[in-house]
């Protein structure tokens, strides 16, 4: 599962390089494949459009397509359909077409993309769900103790949704950023940077408390210490002079949508059975529509370890007591 993650972080990665990922070919005529991952957090949703024949990817010209979106969208009273913007990306030497559109998308709804060739008179459509408002609920206040090998949770729940904590996840990842400022020597402006702590990846009906109704996953806090002691950047930049300034850590909550996880589990599946079926959740085409969302929860460390990392390593991490 930990090769989820690298695969769907990017949403615009998906759209540009995952269509090998089915039997393309068509012998009569073309096949349209579509691909998009709606983010309600996005300024910008994108949507990548192409056509496959006899295993090879091509493009369509945007006149050859109508395409439209439609769904609830953020502080609207009704429903819209809307036509999507284009845009052309280079991407691997080769100009690939996008469509996209900058109209926000309301949590917990369904949307569905309407792509009408022209040529032919079919349509092809796709229909997902957004992922549900996320929340944490514990770590819970300003502070947080990464001294401690007592095994800690960490929950969340669904809002506004009443089927809490059902929130149309397919998986989760947790990750912890120790995120710090630094500044090396002769440098004049300070750099942002993170050390990074995987500390899980599952299905979501995995990660589920049923008896008290939320989600959780465990971790050991001292284990930051341990990561932090082989830090290989740390290890290898940390000259004479570096001054380094912690700030907020974080936990960070990726939320993947039930068709996305389905893709990714049936399309790396291994089996004594020569031809592994392919996912898709496109009618009249072949590709994806899913959902993701990225939630926060940000905390001060508290002083003794704020120490620690100061006096015990030689990182030159300047202890502030005012935090």
């Amino acid at each position: 599962m930990k090769k989820f993650l690298s695969i769907i972080v990017l949403a615009m990665l998906i759209l540009a390089a995952c269509t090998t990922k089915f039997d393309l070919y068509s012998y009569e005529g073309d096949t349209t494949i579509v691909y998009a991952v709606l983010d309600v957090n996005a300024d910008t949703n994108y949507f990548r459009i192409s056509k496959s024949s006899l295993n090879n990817e091509f493009e369509y010209n945007y006149d050859d397509l109508d395409v439209k979106f439609a769904g609830l969208f953020y502080n609207e009273l009704q429903p819209d359909t809307i036509s999507l913007d284009t845009i052309s990306i280079m991407t691997d030497g080769v100009l690939k077409h996008f469509y996209y559109t900058t109209r926000k998308l309301t949590t917990n709804q369904e949307y569905t993309i309407i792509v009408l060739r022209k040529d032919d008179g079919v349509t092809v459509t796709s229909t997902a769900k957004t992922i549900c408002d996320v929340s944490f609920i514990r770590p819970m206040g300003k502070y947080i103790n990464l001294r401690s090998d007592v095994v800690n949770q960490i929950q969340w729940v669904g809002t506004h949704h009443p089927d809490a904590p059902n929130i149309n996840a397919g998986s989760f990842t947790m990750i912890a950023y120790f995120h710090y400022k630094e500044l090396m020597p002769g440098a004049t402006d300070t750099v942002e940077r993170y050390m990074q702590w995987t500390i899980g990846s599952g299905e979501a009906d995995d990660w589920q408390n049923t008896t008290f109704n939320y989600y959780a996953t465990f971790y050991t806090p001292s284990t930051f210490f341990y990561l932090l002691e082989r830090d290989e950047y740390l290890n290898e930049n940390s000259p004479y002079g570096v001054q380094r300034w912690l700030e907020p850590f974080e936990f960070r909550l990726y939320v993947y949508g039930e068709e996305l996880y389905d893709y990714h589990i049936i399309n790396n599946a291994t089996s004594v059975i020569p031809e592994v079926p392919n996912f898709s959740n496109v009618e009249n085409g072949i590709g994806l529509l899913s959902a993701r969302t990225i939630v926060s929860s940000f905390h001060v460390i508290e002083q003794i370890c704020r120490i620690r990392i100061s006096t015990n390593y030689p990182y030159g991490f300047i202890y502030d007591p005012n935090l």
